[in-house]
């Protein structure tokens, strides 16, 4: 089978030289965004959704260290 990809078969606007192995890298990436095009969408919701994490996590330790330091503070002592 001949050769699909020839050196020079696309022009880009940037400059970027039109070899066969970015060509290939083209058609490749192309080709991963096609099969997942919500990719980039779940990731910044991921992203969106571990930052809401964190910050709720960082809330609730600020309140259960103060909340508990009135008992964590008390002194116990036993008496005979």
């Amino acid at each position: 089978m001949a050769r699909q990809i020839h050196d020079g078969g696309v022009e880009y606007e940037d400059g970027t030289p039109a070899t066969t192995s970015q060509m290939a890298h083209d058609v490749s990436v192309f080709l991963a965004w096609a099969s997942e095009p919500e990719h980039d969408d779940r990731k910044r919701m991921g992203l969106k959704v571990v930052t809401g994490f964190a910050l709720m996590a960082l809330a609730t330790g600020y309140y259960k260290r103060f909340r508990w330091s009135i008992l964590k503070g008390r002194k116990i002592s036993y008496t005979n």
